[in-house]
């Protein structure tokens, strides 16, 4: 039955006298995410899990590898790591536990030495950092999984560990990185690379510590956040990986132990990351000081720890870079296999363009699993009567409430698009409940729209989210849509490029200009995904010295048909007839027939040119790339472009047409295309975007 309008309006007015109007999740500070089984996923975030699933069921994933990988040097780490990896994607994608998850289960234990820890019997101290964060993995996985199933041999594995392993290393922590008599006596055996690894194990153990408590524990851990706090981290140029980990664990701490310095430190740490590590594309710098690379796994780490300080602080900017990191980091980060790995840092060194990322299997791939089971997860957060969409995505879910509980499926166009539709598919609940859509500040102002059964209606407004008061009826719709923006930001470094200036639609970074420089307006998200093809470089620039500040996308440096700079003719085979005079030359001398031409162009002066885009449109037959030929003339001979990279929709092809590095001066460019008989079909006629050198 559907809602009236009067009721709408009642129940709007109810909404209002409730909210906080801060922008803060005060009334629903203990808000959590959905429970894995509640909520069935569709689209993007599906098709990426799917794809990561099936890639860690690979032969490098199976036992008599894995096993192996790095087990000498960091025992438990990739064991943990696909232990983890699996049995979150196992739940979040409804599926049972893969054979190769099983296998470890069964066979981890015959790696563990006497006192149920993996390698070999350290010193009483334990002081061994490699040790010590490489079984931060196993610790994750294992109680993730104990978690899930409530196995009682991982929880056993893990209160031995805990108890044989991380608690009698609490006086060496305390001494970790001291210059002292005691610390040399206990003489620390450091990470030779990754500095301040140890401090991964924050992760891990706290995770643990919710299954297997004891005071012993408790201590050391407190111990090891104490110590944590006294190191100068960015001195030390520490790996940004293992301290979002150590983040995420402190964070986990504060809500285990109510300590409010612990929130306060977790803060601090991200923040510190966020100035003076993160790059402009969201992802991380692998150490402070030294932006050699950027690693998934730090990558997954930034985006858990920024969503989890949203959620239990309800500021508003944390859920927007959750936003930024998930959409311009994590997914465009995942490769065609599904795996994930590292790539160069955006924005670091001068001029540098992201590429797509070498694959870490032995960590990165891992670690990115749970990122998108997570991402999954965080479809929705369920309070006390409350449901908080704080990400939009398609799923089908349940919704457990005080009154009952309701099925619900979501559709959303976002991150492309800001719309979101709620639909109701059944319901017991007996009473109203509150329903929070979030709103960020990239949403145009005054575009915001709030429907109930196609009638709008008024919803309370604080600060990024807008809330209604609904009694959920099987049958009723809930529609949020806004605008938006495609506007300019400033580099999140501005120190790093002075006056630069990066484009934005909504969340998805589509890139930066320098002046005179002509750019891809194509977003990440869409230039790297591993389902469509990596066609080309996400054209994301930052040099040092001065740029233009606000250029116009799509304006000056990258011209349309019939806007080319120079008086430059345009035809196309299917509009022009008899052909135009000024094309006469040009199929002269490439000796094609003019029924072979999808389009050409002639221009009176030559242009330096370095690519050419062809949007071609959506609702028409396009040929395959390979029947296209892209040719031009050149001091009397014909040259043929090398074949275009494919991005975007599948229907945007960008042939580089640069040479050793330099434009092409060219002043003639034809297209044609070849039927199965050698003839010409009836192919799309595609749009032509002729790029200059910058």
């Amino acid at each position: 039955m559907g809602i009236g309008r009067k009721t709408i309006a009642v129940l709007a007015v109810l909404a209002s006298a409730s909210f906080s109007g801060s922008g803060r999740e005060t009334e629903d500070s203990a808000i959590q995410g959905i429970a894995f089984e509640d909520v069935l996923p569709g689209g993007l975030l599906k098709t990426r899990a799917e794809l990561a699933f099936g890639h860690l069921q690979e032969g490098y994933f199976q036992w008599d590898n894995i096993s192996k990988v790095n087990f000498e040097a960091f025992p438990g780490d990739a064991i943990g790591r696909c232990l983890n990896a699996l049995t979150l994607l196992s739940r979040a994608l409804h599926q049972k536990a893969p054979a190769n998850l099983q296998e470890i289960l069964k066979l981890s234990p015959g790696l563990q030495n006497r006192d149920g820890y993996l390698g070999p019997i350290l010193p009483e101290s334990r002081a061994n950092e490699d040790t010590l964060a490489g079984h931060n993995g196993y610790f994750c996985g294992l109680s993730e999984y104990a978690g899930w199933t409530q196995d009682a041999t991982a929880i056993a594995t893990l209160r031995r560990m805990s108890a044989n392993l991380f608690v009698p290393c609490r006086e060496a922590i305390s001494l970790y990185r001291q210059d002292s008599e005691a610390a040399l006596r206990v003489n620390w055996r450091l990470s030779g690379g990754d500095i301040g690894q140890l401090f991964l194990l924050l992760d891990g153990i706290t995770r643990s510590y919710s299954l297997v408590p004891s005071p012993e524990l408790k201590a050391a851990i407190e111990t090891m956040i104490a110590r944590y706090r006294a190191l100068d981290l960015v001195k030390i140029s520490a790996q940004t990986h293992a301290m979002l980990s150590a983040a995420t664990g402190i964070l986990r701490w504060h809500e285990l132990q109510g300590r409010p310095e612990d929130l306060a430190f977790a803060k601090a740490l991200y923040r510190q990351y966020r100035r003076l590590a993160m790059t402009q594309t969201y992802e991380n710098f692998n150490w402070f000081n030294r932006p050699q690379w950027t690693e998934a796994c730090a990558v997954v780490d930034s985006y858990l720890l920024a969503v989890n300080l949203w959620r239990i602080t309800g500021e508003a900017s944390f859920l927007e870079d959750a936003h930024l990191i998930l959409f311009n980091g994590l997914l465009p980060g995942q490769l065609r296999n599904g795996g994930f790995g590292t790539g160069p840092c955006v924005g670091a060194n001068g001029i540098c363009r992201a590429k797509g990322h070498q694959e870490a299997p032995f960590c990165c791939s891992m670690r990115g699993g749970e990122g998108l089971a997570r991402a999954i997860q965080h479809s929705y957060f369920m309070g006390h009567d409350t449901v908080v969409l704080a990400f939009y995505t398609d799923n089908l879910a349940t919704l457990r409430l005080s009154g009952g509980i309701c099925r619900v499926r979501e559709t959303t166009g976002y991150p492309q698009e800001g719309t979101v539709r709620l639909e109701i598919l059944e319901s017991q609940v007996s009473k109203a409940v509150r329903f929070r859509f979030f709103v960020p500040s990239w949403a145009v102002p005054g575009s915001l729209q709030v429907a109930v059964n196609g009638s709008r209606v008024a919803p309370r407004n604080g600060g990024s989210f807008v809330e209604i008061l609904l009694k959920p009826v099987a049958g009723m719709v809930v529609e949020v849509s806004f605008q938006q923006a495609l506007e300019p930001r400033p580099a999140l470094h501005p120190d790093e490029a002075p006056g630069a200036t990066r484009w934005f639609r909504g969340p998805l970074l589509l890139g930066s200009t320098t002046q005179g420089a002509a750019k891809l307006w194509v977003p990440l998200l869409d230039v790297f995904d591993p389902l469509k093809g990596s066609g080309g470089e996400p054209q994301v620039f930052f040099p040092h010295g001065q740029v233009n500040p606000a250029p116009a996308p799509g304006l000056a440096v990258v011209s349309q048909p019939g806007e080319l700079a120079r008086q430059a003719h345009v035809f196309r085979c299917d509009t022009m007839d008899p052909l135009p005079p000024e094309i006469a030359p040009l199929f002269a001398e490439l000796k094609f027939d003019r029924a072979s031409a999808i389009c050409g162009l002639l221009w009176d002066q030559p242009q330096e040119v370095r690519q050419i885009i062809l949007q071609w449109p959506g609702n028409v037959v396009m040929p395959e790339p390979g029947a296209v030929t892209l040719q031009w003339s050149e001091a009397g001979k014909v040259r043929a472009a090398p074949p275009p990279g494919i991005i975007g929709n599948g229907r945007q092809w960008v042939y580089r047409i640069d040479q050793g590095g330099r434009a092409v001066r060219l002043a003639n460019l034809m297209l044609s295309a070849q039927g199965p008989a050698g003839k010409p079909g009836q192919p799309a006629i595609p749009d032509v975007q002729v790029l200059s050198a910058p």
